[in-house]
């Protein structure tokens, strides 16, 4: 782990990372000396019986905001979740490619995070992860001893109007950049798939 510096001490920054594995929110959270929020499905904390209650209680416990599955008002609502967290000084966490990585390479990211840093002026700190998959890999519910590395790098700022769907774009792909920098993994200008025999996202999508 490294770069943990530039992570602001007070006051509301992003920290944008790419997804490799269902427990990325938690290591990010654990290399922070503040709380991080991170947007999640409504249902993963509303559960049913003890198993449920169970992991509603450590996704609240680990700062994860729900938002309700519901069709395109679902990014708008997590919008604007993000902005009440940064409104209040906070940290939010957010990975940009809308859902883990299927294959191990960092994919196009959804410019919702370009819309925030646009939107708010708060500093973007890229975060690369790499290895993190062999901790609990796609479709593995249980964690298990693995290396993997985290880099944080330089906070970035963005100037322009939010509403500008080309700067956006441009916003994004730079905080993109940075984030395979980072990690040293290989880059795909695509979307990446969703897996659906994959465990529930804590994620959401935000932006297209």
């Amino acid at each position: 782990m490294s770069g943990t510096r530039h992570i602001p001490t007070a006051g509301p920054c992003i920290i944008a990372a790419n997804h490799l594995s269902f427990s990325d929110h938690v290591f990010i959270s654990l290399a922070t000396r503040r709380p991080v929020v991170f947007i999640g499905k409504a249902e993963r904390l509303a559960g049913g019986g003890l198993k449920g209650r169970l992991g509603a209680a450590f996704f609240r416990a680990i700062e994860i905001v729900p938002v309700e599955r519901d069709g395109g008002r679902r990014a708008t609502a997590a919008l604007d979740a993000a902005r009440s967290v940064l409104d209040e000084g906070r940290i939010f966490g957010i990975h940009p490619e809308g859902t883990r990585s299927p294959d191990g390479r960092v994919h196009k990211g959804r410019t919702g995070v370009g819309f925030l840093a646009l939107a708010t002026g708060v500093p973007v700190v890229p975060c690369g992860l790499a290895g993190t998959d062999r901790v609990q890999p796609l479709g593995s519910t249980m964690p298990r001893p693995a290396r993997f590395a985290m880099r944080f790098g330089a906070p970035m700022t963005f100037t322009g109007s939010e509403t500008d769907p080309r700067l956006r774009r441009t916003v994004t792909d730079q905080i993109m950049h940075e984030i395979q920098r980072l990690s040293g993994l290989d880059y795909v200008d695509r979307y990446g798939s969703v897996d659906k025999t994959a465990p529930v996202e804590t994620s959401t999508r935000i932006g297209g």
